[in-house]
Parts: structure tokens; sequence; C-alpha cells
């Protein structure tokens, strides 16, 4: 499902302020991990990072 071009606007905005606040960034491939399994891990880091999930083509014309 396609998303809106306002989705996609507020997405670059944030990804942008997350990438001109920290210094570092991990940039990790999320498959066949399951829900419960990704719930921990964001539990585990909450306090301690943020997690913006995208997809690759949008992530790619944010980073450049």
């Amino acid at each position: 499902m396609p998303l809106s071009a306002e989705r996609k606007t507020e997405y670059f905005t944030r990804m942008k302020e997350l990438l001109t606040t920290y210094t570092k960034l991990f940039v990790v491939s999320v498959d066949n991990v399951g829900s419960s399994q990704l719930q921990s891990t964001r539990r585990g880091l909450r306090g301690k990072a943020e997690i913006l999930m995208g997809k690759n083509t949008m992530m790619r014309k944010c980073i450049k």
C-alpha cells in the first residue's frame, strides 16, 4: 500500500531531524523477525535509543 505524499513528507522531516540530532546511526535489515521479538527490542531500547522504521527507497533518499 503506497504512502500518501503527506506521510512521506512527515517521514522525511522526522528522519532529517534525527540525522541532525544524533551523531551515530544504525541501519538494520529486519526480515523474518516476529512481532513479539521486535516489541521486546523496542521495550529494551526505550529511553536509550530512537527507532524509525521505513522502506529502503525512502531511507536511501533521505540519507543522501
